[in-house]
């Protein structure tokens, strides 16, 4: 059992905490924020070099919107956890999110190299960080494969690629499939999940879903 003073059990508590802020699973978002944000100070005064609470840390903070922050802490995760494959793929999500969406790219590659049987989630990642690079045929390819390896997963961010693209008749059939599978689906749910730092792209995003046919 983990030591509850220990640096490992405050970083994955302080994890728990941002990913319940960043998708509103049971507390509201400012409870979370600030039990995870407690956890982190624990973590860090107990082991300032733990690797994982920097991770988390990056997290709450890309939550709060500071983004630079959040980018000094991921990196710094990554010198201090080298041979982490989570380390590199949290990174990159706060890098994407972040506007160093190529920098995103190399973190996730390299967490896929680390751990070659790697969770489906790696390629929402990859997938990710190619969509916010323009690289759609790239991230469609993504999407498709972690679809197929979690069932339902990557729909939204397949239909964003499609209608970008022109392929406005996928871009609706997706629309349905998300809806299929989340009835209660809507955009301004959605829209709460979403903390790049580039407010004209995430309009853009909405306006895509809005085409293709989701609901407001």
């Amino acid at each position: 059992a983990l030591d509850p003073s220990s640096a490992p059990l405050n970083a994955a508590l302080a994890f728990i905490h941002a990913s319940d802020a960043r998708f509103g699973w049971w507390e509201d978002r400012e409870t979370a924020l600030r039990k995870g944000e407690e956890y982190v100070e624990r973590g860090l005064a107990i082991d300032p070099t733990n690797p994982d609470i920097h991770t988390s840390s990056s997290m709450l903070l890309l939550v709060r919107r500071r983004h630079d922050d959040a980018v000094a802490e991921a990196r710094k995760a990554v010198d201090l956890g080298p041979g982490s494959a989570d380390v590199a793929t949290f990174a990159s999500f706060v890098l994407a999110s972040s506007g160093y969406a190529q920098e995103a790219v190399l973190q996730i590659e390299r967490a896929m190299k680390l751990s070659p049987k790697y969770p489906p989630t790696y390629l929402g990642h990859l997938g990710n960080a190619y969509r916010l690079m323009a690289r759609y045929q790239d991230a469609i390819v993504a999407f498709k494969a972690y679809g197929e390896c979690s069932p339902g997963a990557g729909l939204v961010d397949l239909v964003l690629c499609y209608q970008r693209t022109g392929r406005s008749d996928e871009a609706k059939a997706g629309a349905r499939r998300v809806l299929a599978t989340n009835p209660q689906f809507t955009i301004a749910n959605w829209r709460k999940t979403q903390f790049g730092n580039d407010v004209a792209s995430l309009e853009a995003d909405i306006a895509t879903l809005k085409a293709a046919g989701l609901p407001d």
